[in-house]
């Protein structure tokens, strides 16, 4: 999991439909780090079918215009492109993300590091790059409920104030999460088995 020295303690700044949202600044960048929670009803397999379904990220994340896949090696890491909107007169923002899956069999919790990386994909066009990183945490409250945790730290990167991107830190996890709870109830989600969650 990634520290961060020199951390404030978490402000709750959002406390809606059984979502909270919590924000922190830190010595790293000038921008504020977000940490939403919930409780859903649904399984890890279904979880997992949803992050795996990259194409269908512009459904739930928030301000997302593009998503594609560009690897999946195996079940367990995946690299993707995506775009998200930006308000005007800024330019839109795109990142690779990294996605490393863990599951701790005792704990019942599922980690998802998130690492914004470099790489060639979408480098022609005339968006800016982010950067961060964060994770998902997933723990499993009983057979149909897990308790979900999204944490990111993100630099929107070019001309965006400090002031102005603290703004998106509540409304990008919050509506974020609520589209994952829309999403998750989906039939094309239920009854995929992992292998790697049964070891």
């Amino acid at each position: 999991m990634f520290q961060i020295h020199g951390q404030e303690q978490w402000k709750l700044v959002k406390d809606k439909n059984g979502i909270k949202v919590f924000t922190r600044t830190n010595t790293i960048m000038s921008f504020k780090e977000f940490k939403a929670v919930m409780e859903i009803r649904a399984s890890v397999d279904e979880f997992l079918s949803v992050l795996y379904d990259v194409g269908s990220l512009t459904k739930w994340g928030y301000n997302l215009t593009e998503a594609k896949l560009i690897s999946r090696p195996d079940e367990l890491s995946q690299t993707y492109y995506a775009v998200a909107k930006a308000p005007w007169p800024y330019k839109n923002r795109d990142g690779i993300y990294s996605n490393v899956f863990d599951w701790d069999k005792k704990g019942k919790t599922l980690t998802v590091e998130i690492e914004l990386i470099e790489g060639k994909e979408g480098s022609d066009r005339d968006l800016v790059r982010l950067d961060g990183f964060g994770y998902w945490q997933v723990n499993v409250v009983s057979e149909d409920k897990l308790e979900v945790i999204f944490q990111m730290q993100v630099d929107p990167g070019g001309s965006i104030k400090a002031w102005l991107a603290n703004m998106f830190v509540t409304d990008s996890p919050f509506y974020t999460m609520e589209g994952l709870r829309e999403m998750i109830k989906e039939e094309k989600y239920k009854g995929n088995t992992y292998n790697f969650l049964k070891n």
